[in-house]
């Protein structure tokens, strides 16, 4: 009988690198998740992008990151 039907925890699905070097996951997921992409993003400078029904709805970044983004925005926090 398979692990699944045996009543084994389901593997979730392992975040996927689109084209522009993001990783996304889907949101439904992402909560099982969050530490390692939490530690992905700041050890491993990797932007992670929730997504829902295909489609990025927000972004995973460092501190640090969004720091940067709305400097060279010229915004103000």
């Amino acid at each position: 009988m398979p692990a699944s039907k045996r009543g084994a925890p389901a593997v979730p699905p392992k975040p996927e690198r689109a084209e522009d070097g993001v990783q996304e996951l889907p949101l439904t997921h992402a909560r099982a998740q969050l530490t390692t992409l939490i530690e992905d993003a700041r050890e491993r400078d990797l932007v992670t992008a929730l997504t829902v029904r295909g489609r990025r709805k927000i972004c995973l970044v460092t501190p640090e990151f969004y720091e940067a983004a709305i400097k060279a925005l010229g915004r103000q926090t």
